[in-house]
């Protein structure tokens, strides 16, 4: 009888491993390589996601955290907290609805509950408020009516909905007006503008200050335009038809069908000429070529933002060097602050890669980095008294 029983129990467990890794098999996850938006800090991660039905569509945040492990809901509010489209509602430990609102979907809870969630492919019967998660798992939740029941009498679910990583709430890459070195303009309220180009992919920014209320973003476009002639823009048909930079080797234009721009991150409803903006906005232009849409007629660009440089700011601090573009693919441009300078560039190892001398401030010269592996990369430039160490990141 012991050995029946045993045969019995190590069939089951047997039984049991193999269903439980055809549901991981069954259910659609996401590598969390592809997870766009990532909340909280830590060096610990964790992907969220939803299942919802009508239209069927499964969405993935990323979760980081400092601790060994954070319950279900920790991750949900952490997650409600940041983005404004994403909420809950539950009663104790039973949740009752889960939504995402956009200017696209309008989701929530089509069948009449939220069925019991899936942990790296795994039922749980631990409710949300009480079941751990540790480093590199995934949690997912769904609604009951867009999944398969492949275990009835346990009532597991799976979701097989292709998952869809979460775009930012906004475009994130932005600047400090800290940062800023070239300013525009008289007044104690200030905005920052920038551009973001492709080929190669540079976002370039300025300073402008006015003292009325509120601006126009043709009025700061005008007033940058007339101050700084490496930068201007042409109209066409449909309002702003090129944006374009030229210095030194350095030619920037239109790549791709057409320029999209944001004001503090999110979708700007206005023209250029009609769209006003107050103390501390921020306005970005984007080639679409560049651009990640994470909407209709809804783009976002990450790459870093650099401040341009100007002969007026390098005369008021004669140490202030500046490179662009940054990120750079085979070239960058240092402007040189310093007069009678040593420029060393140099990798993470301290390996130096380039060194030469400059003989007069505010000279442009030109950096190859083409066959430079993509990483970052350190410029310093030094005249015996001063020393400025810049940090150049290749693509």
């Amino acid at each position: 009888m012991r050995i029946k029983n045993f045969t019995l129990l190590f069939l089951m467990g047997i039984f049991g491993l193999f269903t439980t890794n055809l549901f991981a098999q069954q259910d659609a996850t996401i590598d969390p390589e592809n997870i766009r938006y990532w909340i909280g800090e830590g060096e610990n991660q964790v992907v969220f996601i939803a299942n919802w039905a009508e239209p069927d569509t499964a969405l993935a945040w990323g979760y980081r955290f400092a601790g060994e492990s954070v319950t279900i809901k920790d991750v949900m509010d952490g997650i409600a907290e940041v983005d404004y489209r994403f909420s809950y509602e539950a009663s104790g430990s039973w949740l009752l609805d889960m939504h995402f609102k956009d200017d696209v979907l309008d989701l929530s809870l089509v069948e009449q509950m939220w069925v019991s969630y899936l942990v790296n492919g795994e039922s749980s019967w631990d409710t949300y408020d009480v079941k751990t998660l540790v480093n590199n798992d995934y949690v997912k939740l769904g609604d009951t009516h867009c999944g398969t029941l492949i275990d009835p009498e346990n009532y597991i679910y799976v979701w097989e909905k292709e998952v869809v990583a979460v775009y930012p709430l906004a475009d994130e890459a932005m600047i400090d007006p800290s940062e800023i070195l070239y300013w525009v303009g008289e007044g104690e309220n200030e905005v920052i503008f920038a551009v973001n180009w492709a080929e190669p992919d540079v976002c370039y920014a300025w300073g402008y200050r006015f003292s009325t209320n509120d601006v126009l973003v043709k009025t700061v476009m005008d007033g940058i335009a007339a101050a700084d002639d490496r930068f201007a823009y042409e109209v066409g048909s449909w309002g702003v038809g090129d944006i374009t930079f030229n210095y030194g080797d350095l030619h920037l234009a239109l790549v791709g069908p057409y320029w999209m721009y944001n004001i503090n991150g999110g979708y700007a409803w206005y023209g250029y000429d009609e769209q006003a903006v107050s103390n501390g906005d921020f306005i970005k232009w984007g080639d679409v070529a560049v651009g990640t849409e994470i909407a209709p007629w809804t783009y976002v660009w990450e790459t870093p933002v650099t401040p341009v440089a100007n002969n007026t700011s390098v005369a008021e601090n004669s140490t202030v060097s500046s490179l662009y573009p940054n990120p750079a693919t085979s070239f960058t441009m240092l402007e040189v602050g310093m007069s009678n300078a040593t420029v060393t560039v140099t990798d993470l190892q301290g390996r130096v890669l380039r060194s030469f001398a400059v003989n007069n401030d505010n000279e442009a010269v030109r950096i190859e980095t083409e066959g430079f592996q993509a990483g970052l990369y350190f410029v310093t430039v030094s005249d015996g008294t001063n020393t400025q160490t810049l940090k150049l990141s290749v693509k």
